[in-house]
C-alpha cells in the first residue's frame, strides 16, 4: 500500500528550528574547516587584531609623543625584520609540504624548527653588525639597546614557523589564536602601564618584545601536541624544506625589504619627530588590511591542495571581493582621517593626514598582490614571484631616493604607491603570460554572490 501524501509528511522529522540552525552555523565557523568558514574566521580574527592595534598605537602615541614614538619605531622595526627576513621562504615551503604530504608532518614540523634556528641565528649576527650604520641619528646607547633587542627575533621566527605549520595542517582555530595571541599580551601590558603615566620608549619597547617572547613560550604546548615534531631523519626534510626555500625566499626576501624600504631609508636620513608621525600613520593605514593573514594561510592552504582551475578559481573570487571592499573603505577612510587622527592620537598628529591617505592606499595595493602571490606560489613557481618582487623592491628604493630627500615622508608614502601600483599589475600580467590562464574579472556581478551564498551551505 502506498502511503498518502499526508501520512509521509507525519512521518518526516520537522525542519530544524532557525535558532538550531544558527548554532550549526556557529559551530561549523568556530571549527573553521570550510574554506569560507575558515576564511570568515581568519577576517575575524583580524579584525580583533587591528582593533586592538589600533588601541596600543594610541597609547604609545599619547604616552611617548612623537620623538618617542619615533625612536620607538627605530628599535622595534630590526627584531621583527631579521625574524621575518631568516624565515624566508619557510612560510611557503612548510604549508607546501604538509599539504603534498601529510604522513611526514611530524619530521616537516623538525626540520623546520632545525632550518628556522640557525637562519635566524645568522640574521641576528648580520644585524648587530648592521645597526650602528643603519642608526646613525641616534645615540650609542639607543643603537646598543637596538642590538641587544635583537635577541627576541628567534622567538618571532619561531612563532612564525608554528603559524605557518598550524597552517600547514589546516588547523586554522590555532592559526587565528596564534595571530591574535601575541597582541592581546601587548595590550594587556600597555593597559597596565598606563596609570605609570610617566612610561619611556624603553618600557614600551620591552613591552612588546617581552610578551612576543611569552606569546612564544605559551604557544609551544598546543603546537608539539598537533604536531608532534620527529627529529629522527628530520635532517632529509631540512634539505628538502630548504629546496623549496631557496626559490620562494626570495619572494618573501623582497618582499619584506619591499615593506620595510620606508623606514629602513627613514631611520637614517630623519628625525625621530618626524619619524614618529610617519609611524603613526603607517601603523592606521594598516586598518585596510584585515584580510591579510586569511590571504597568506587560508587561500593559499586551499589552492596547494587543489587542481589548477580551481586554485584559480579561488584566486579570481578573492580578489574580486577584496577589491569591491578596499574600493569602499578608501573612500571611507579618506574622509574620516583627520578627525579620526586627531581623536585617537592627539593634535600632534595631525600632520600625518596627507602620508595616511597615501599609506591606505599602499596597503590595499599588498593585500591584493598576496593574493595572486599566493596564486603563483600554489602552482610552484615562487621564481616567478621572486623576480616581480625584486622589480618592486628596485622600483621602491628608487622612488625613496628620489622622494624621501625632497619630500620626507610624504615622498616615502608617494613611492610606495608606485612600488605597489608596479607589483599589482606585473602580477596580473604573470597569470597571463606565464601561468597561461586568463585574466581574471575584477568587477563583482551576481554570479560571485551566488557563488558566496553556494559555500555557505
Amino acid at each position: 500500500m502506498i502511503p498518502s501524501e499526508s501520512s509521509l509528511e507525519e512521518t518526516l522529522p520537522p525542519p530544524p528550528r532557525v535558532s538550531t540552525r544558527l548554532l550549526r552555523l556557529g559551530a561549523r565557523l568556530l571549527q573553521g574547516r570550510n574554506p569560507l568558514f575558515a576564511l570568515i574566521q581568519a577576517v575575524g580574527t583580524q579584525v580583533c587584531i587591528v582593533g586592538i592595534n589600533m588601541l596600543t598605537g594610541v597609547i604609545t602615541a599619547r604616552l611617548l609623543g612623537p620623538e618617542g614614538r619615533g625612536e620607538y619605531a627605530a628599535v622595534t622595526t630590526w627584531p621583527l625584520l631579521f625574524a621575518t627576513l631568516a624565515f624566508s621562504g619557510l612560510n611557503s615551503a612548510v604549508v607546501f609540504r604538509m599539504r603534498r604530504f601529510p604522513a611526514d608532518t611530524g619530521r616537516i614540523a623538525a626540520g623546520a624548527i632545525l632550518l628556522n634556528s640557525a637562519q635566524t641565528l645568522v640574521g641576528i649576527g648580520v644585524g648587530w653588525l648592521l645597526l650602528p650604520t643603519l642608526m646613525v641619528r641616534y645615540p650609542p646607547e639607543t643603537v646598543l639597546f637596538a642590538q641587544r633587542c635583537l635577541a627576541c627575533a628567534l622567538g618571532i621566527s619561531t612563532y612564525m614557523l608554528m603559524k605557518q605549520c598550524f597552517s600547514g595542517i589546516g588547523a586554522f582555530r590555532q592559526f587565528n589564536f596564534a595571530n591574535l595571541w601575541p597582541q592581546l599580551l601587548y595590550g594587556v601590558a600597555l593597559l597596565l602601564m598606563i596609570p605609570l603615566h610617566s612610561v619611556s620608549a624603553s618600557a614600551a619597547i620591552l613591552a612588546l618584545l617581552g610578551t612576543s617572547v611569552l606569546a612564544t613560550l605559551t604557544t609551544v604546548p598546543s603546537f608539539w601536541s598537533l604536531l608532534r615534531p620527529q627529529f629522527a631523519g628530520s635532517l632529509r626534510e631540512v634539505s628538502k624544506l630548504a629546496a623549496y626555500s631557496v626559490r620562494a625566499a626570495a619572494t618573501d626576501i623582497v618582499f619584506a625589504l619591499a615593506t620595510s624600504s620606508d623606514r629602513l631609508l627613514l631611520i637614517p636620513l630623519l628625525p625621530a619627530e618626524e619619524l614618529g608621525i610617519y609611524a603613526v600613520a603607517f601603523s592606521f593605514s594598516r586598518i585596510i588590511q584585515l584580510v591579510q593573514p586569511a590571504i597568506s594561510s587560508v587561500v593559499f592552504s586551499h589552492m596547494a591542495g587543489q587542481s589548477e582551475s580551481a586554485g584559480k578559481q579561488v584566486h579570481d573570487y578573492a580578489l574580486r571581493f577584496l577589491l569591491a571592499a578596499f574600493t569602499c573603505g578608501i573612500a571611507v577612510l579618506w574622509v574620516t582621517a583627520e578627525p579620526l587622527l586627531v581623536l585617537a592620537y592627539g593634535a600632534d598628529f595631525a600632520a600625518a593626514n596627507s602620508i595616511f591617505r597615501l599609506l591606505v592606499v599602499e596597503a590595499a595595493l599588498g593585500a591584493l598582490s598576496q593574493v595572486t602571490i599566493q596564486l603563483l606560489l600554489s602552482r610552484d613557481r615562487p621564481g616567478v614571484a621572486s623576480a616581480i618582487q625584486t622589480v618592486v623592491l628596485l622600483t621602491s628604493v628608487g622612488a625613496l631616493l628620489v622622494l624621501v630627500p625632497r619630500y620626507g615622508a610624504v615622498g616615502a608614502a608617494a613611492g610606495l604607491v608606485l612600488a605597489g601600483a608596479v607589483r599589482f599589475l606585473l602580477l596580473l600580467a604573470s597569470v597571463k603570460l606565464i601561468l597561461k590562464l586568463p585574466l581574471p574579472r575584477l568587477v563583482l556581478c551576481r554570479q560571485d554572490f551566488q557563488y558566496l551564498l553556494g559555500r555557505l551551505h
